[in-house]
């Protein structure tokens, strides 16, 4: 029980700096999850008809509207959205229950408390390996914090917690655990239908070696979650196999293969490496793995990693996306599971050189301050058509000082000035107490979860 106490404390730190910016603007993708969950609270349905002019993230299925999003975030919030609502805890407007409060309560849960549990996962892995470059609380921390991940913590999307169960998953596959590797993998899933590619490739990978038990229990444990998505699909499309997006109202590309498939030239360069959308633009920590990985994974070892492989493959896939860029965004959003297992994947490998030590602590912080600037002031929502988001979008908000109102201490009647001026010092605090707790355990001491 002793050695669980700093397990908590630590993911409660992590929790707190990740909690301080609740989102509640209305963007089209958070109102969509939100109106199914007020639907469904209000009405009993998942229809949002009534509601529908809310956003432009829907589908139309025989002149009714729906969400066209993956079902597990809308029924992680629903049970506590509906808690508050019979304790009279929310006011009802002319849209039921779809308020302001709906929208930051599942900002929390599938923003915040996924992204702290990344954080506290990749310290209890790092704590087990000797020596690190840095402290193996910074090098859990700071990547994440220092990446586009952060900017979507507290916000009610769906790619955190498809990332957290993507990466227990990917855990569970090495720690032998197939039917563990099911059940996480099926909770991806209901998160997001692209990351049942994930659990495609680790078939893949037993077949090679023939272990036809594990595949066993692997397709064992996915069974609920292909259930549970087929029993979704079919409430709202009428066919257990065809996904709601595939009727999206305003996206006629993902009428045709999901938006899969297209040749996509302007992604290569868009999607990986440009501060428009890029991947090691927006989590810089990864561009360590550029050499990290390849000088510490063999051909076959490459093959058979978890991790690596059904990240750069996923990757792959959205590079023939009709909509890679993701809309208005921070990031390229689609691709945060697969940023997720290649952090995990490059903290298996780091090693305790000053280069790896500089490169850890100047790309973070990089990538810390990027992150920072626009979670303070426009946090994801920069426009499709901005080329340059952070120098056109970002900079000039944070030199007019126009900081964002979604922070909990601005509801409590503090100016978002004040606010942003007391997260500063406050995250710098949180990031000393990590490390303190830390510090406070015996040298290679494992730490169990909570």
């Amino acid at each position: 029980m002793r050695m669980r106490r700093p397990s908590i404390l630590f993911f409660l730190v992590a929790l707190f700096l990740c909690s301080w910016h609740l989102d509640q603007g209305h963007n089209d993708n958070t109102m969509s999850r939100a109106a199914c969950v007020a639907s469904l609270v209000d009405r009993g349905t998942l229809e949002i008809t009534p509601i529908q002019d809310v956003t432009g993230d829907k589908c139309l299925v025989k002149g009714r509207y729906y969400s066209d999003k993956a079902p597990l975030p809308t029924f992680v919030v629903l049970p506590f959205h509906w808690l508050m609502v019979k304790l009279g805890l929310v006011t009802a407007s002319e849209r039921g229950t779809l308020t302001d409060g709906l929208l930051r309560l599942g900002g929390f849960l599938c923003g915040s408390i996924p992204l702290a549990v990344l954080i506290t996962l990749a310290w209890m892995d790092l704590r087990s390996r000797r020596p690190l470059p840095v402290n193996a609380a910074l090098l859990a921390a700071l990547p994440l914090f220092g990446s586009f991940l952060f900017v979507y913590s507290g916000s009610f999307y769906n790619h955190l917690p498809g990332a957290l169960f993507t990466v227990l998953a990917a855990r569970a596959m090495l720690r032998v655990q197939h039917l563990r590797v099911g059940l996480w993998s099926g909770a991806a899933f209901l998160c997001e239908s692209s990351l049942m590619l994930f659990p495609i490739v680790w078939v893949m990978q037993l077949l090679l070696e023939k272990r036809w038990r594990p595949i066993g229990l692997l397709l064992l444990g996915l069974l609920p979650g292909l259930l549970g998505m087929a029993l979704h699909n079919l409430a709202v499309t009428g066919e257990a196999i065809t996904f709601p997006n595939a009727y999206a109202v305003n996206y006629g590309a993902m009428h045709h293969q999901y938006g899969f498939g297209t040749w996509q030239p302007k992604a290569f360069i868009g999607m990986l490496i440009s501060d428009y959308r890029g991947l090691l633009f927006y989590m810089p920590f990864l561009i360590i793995g550029l050499w990290t990985l390849p000088w510490n994974m063999s051909r076959r070892t490459f093959l058979r990693d978890p991790f690596v492989l059904p990240a750069l493959l996923l990757i792959a896939a959205f590079l023939t996306h009709a909509t890679w860029w993701g809309g208005w965004t921070y990031g390229p959003r689609y691709l945060i599971a697969s940023a997720a297992l290649l952090c995990f994947a490059i903290g298996q490998r780091i090693a305790d050189r000053p280069l790896e030590r500089w490169a850890t602590l100047v790309l973070s912080s990089f990538g810390l301050l990027c992150a920072m600037a626009a979670k303070m002031t426009i946090s994801y929502s920069l426009p499709t058509e901005i080329q340059h988001p952070l120098l056109t979008e970002v900079l000039p908000r944070v030199l007019k000082g126009e900081w964002t109102t979604g922070q909990w201490p601005v509801l409590l009647g503090l100016s978002p000035t004040v606010a942003t001026l007391l997260f500063l010092p406050i995250f710098a605090l949180g990031l000393f107490l990590l490390v303190r707790i830390d510090r406070s355990l015996p040298p290679h001491a494992p730490v169990p979860l909570p």
